[in-house]
């Protein structure tokens, strides 16, 4: 493994394990307060509707939908491990759950939580994001599916697409009175190092079953 991306993988590990307990000791920081009052202030014509929008992606059960959709396009083309490593990124929701847990964060004031939430027991605390952290893992998987195998036009769109969606969920959170800027932030750093956890296991799974396609 190249040594920039242990290093990489190792400061992303630490910077998310400080924040977390920074979070879980702390509670709500000051620029949490400050970014919130600032986001929420803005009044622009149709920014609430954009946000929503970006946002329902990573409500109830689309997440497993849209993976699963993913994963079957993937079996369909016969790229197996890529569909099974599509679902993999799901995992990402069970480590969202189990950090919220941990942390115990509450929401900012004025949050409603859906009476019809099936993760209520999850999703009654703030910190991380679990859109955030669903985002950076499952749509920064798809990037990097797209960038590796599809051409040139489609993979412009896809990324692009991708991009934009892995910008505005951050801000959207905030925006929207769900999360505070910091519960984003852990969220960016964790899902980060979970994806690139993913990528390498699945270039492992990749070559290992390669090199046995080619010594039978």
């Amino acid at each position: 493994m190249d040594r920039r991306l242990v290093v990489i993988l190792f400061l992303l590990f630490v910077s998310g394990i400080a924040l977390s307990f920074a979070v879980h000791i702390f509670g709500v920081f000051r620029f949490d307060m400050a970014v919130a009052l600032v986001l929420r202030g803005w009044d622009v014509p149709g920014l609430a509707a954009v946000m929503t929008a970006v946002s329902f992606p990573g409500d109830g059960w689309a997440p497993v939908g849209m993976a699963l959709a993913v994963s079957a396009v993937c079996a369909n083309r016969k790229k197996w491990v890529e569909s099974m490593f599509v679902v993999a990124t799901l995992s990402s929701i069970v480590l969202s759950g189990v950090l919220k847990l941990l942390v115990g964060r509450p929401r900012p004031p004025g949050f409603v939580l859906n009476p019809s939430d099936v993760f209520q027991f999850f999703n009654q605390y703030a910190y991380p994001s679990g859109h955030v952290l669903f985002f950076v893992v499952f749509f920064g998987f798809v990037a990097f599916l797209s960038w590796r195998y599809l051409e040139d036009g489609i993979r412009r769109v896809t990324l692009s697409i991708c991009a934009i969606l892995l910008v505005l969920i951050g801000p959207s959170r905030i925006y929207l009175g769900d999360h505070w800027v910091s519960d984003v932030i852990g969220s960016y750093i964790i899902g980060t190092f979970w994806l690139l956890v993913l990528i390498l296991l699945f270039l492992m799974v990749l070559h290992k079953r390669n090199g046995e396609d080619r010594n039978p």
